[in-house]
């Protein structure tokens, strides 16, 4: 059984009894039509596991309606994006700040934690993933990683970008980063051992995959499916939702209301398969609809 409760604009919701790290049967805050009759909170939070937690940003503060990840290690908490700002002078309320600190402030209470590290990051640079980081830059504990792809590189230590994969422990568990430019130039995926979950990015998700540099993101998926391979993946989860749950039928750019979405959650059969279809196309990307996802080149 599922229960939550509201704190600081956001349901907190979590599990009654074991927590289990599948557990992502939930009904993710989806949006309105219109969005001045939309009463959702600002922030969904959902407990994978008692350690990690996903973000869903309600699609009425900005249509790309983003997901947020924090993992928890000893003394580090990973933040991966800070979610999509609303518009300038909208006057709509962005707490994401305010949401992260009550998560973990609640997660140090219960642990007997005090001055947990946040670690904010960025699956890549674009604007709907890192709309927040004004809010975290100069606070007390926090480090703000930065968005050129030259600055992700030098903060995990990567050499030889994209080819080197790193790790990053967090205090008890270890993230391996992985490089994957091709959407974005500082693209990485992130695999965290703990859970065996796969943290994708817009490179991989349940919607329109855009490629902007088509040899980069081949050989991206290549060493996404050789990971995927010789890894034990629980799930892939990506930062946004665009399908509907007719397979091949995406929502259109810009909707503010999905009441029949994809999930969240892919597996890595989904990344094999992306892998065949890139493979097949050569030299020349095509727009390709899948069942799940859709190869949109830019």
């Amino acid at each position: 059984m599922r229960v939550g409760y509201f704190v600081a604009g956001a349901l907190i919701s979590f599990a009654v009894g074991t927590v289990s790290s599948q557990d992502l049967n939930v009904k993710w805050i989806h949006g309105s039509d219109p969005c001045s009759s939309n009463t959702d909170v600002a922030f969904q939070v959902h407990a994978l596991a008692e350690d990690t937690f996903i973000i869903r940003e309600n699609k009425c503060i900005n249509y790309e309606g983003p997901f947020i990840y924090l993992l928890f290690g000893n003394d580090t908490v990973f933040m991966q994006d800070t979610g999509a700002a609303p518009a300038a002078n909208s006057g709509i309320a962005f707490p994401v700040r305010e949401t992260v600190q009550k998560v973990i402030d609640d997660w140090s209470r219960k642990h007997g934690k005090t001055g947990m590290r946040l670690l904010v990051t960025h699956s890549h640079a674009h604007d709907d993933h890192t709309g927040g980081d004004s809010q975290f830059e100069g606070r007390l504990n926090t480090t703000v990683v930065g968005k050129k792809p030259e600055d992700v590189q030098a903060f995990f230590g990567i050499a030889n970008w994209p080819n080197q994969q790193v790790t990053l422990d967090l205090g008890g568990r270890i993230l391996d980063i992985i490089p994957i430019p091709g959407h974005e130039a500082s693209s990485i995926a992130v695999y965290d051992r703990k859970t065996r979950i796969l943290l994708t990015g817009d490179t991989v998700y349940p919607g329109r995959l855009y490629i902007r540099d088509w040899p980069a993101f081949k050989s991206s998926i290549e060493r996404l499916a050789s990971f995927v391979k010789t890894h034990e993946v629980s799930q892939v989860l990506g930062t946004h939702i665009e399908m509907s749950t007719t397979p091949g039928v995406d929502y259109p750019v810009r909707t503010t209301y999905q009441p029949e979405e994809h999930g969240l959650q892919m597996t890595p059969a989904n990344i094999l398969e992306l892998q065949g279809a890139v493979s097949k196309m050569g030299d020349t990307p095509v727009r390709d609809i899948h069942k799940d996802f859709i190869v949109y080149p830019r």
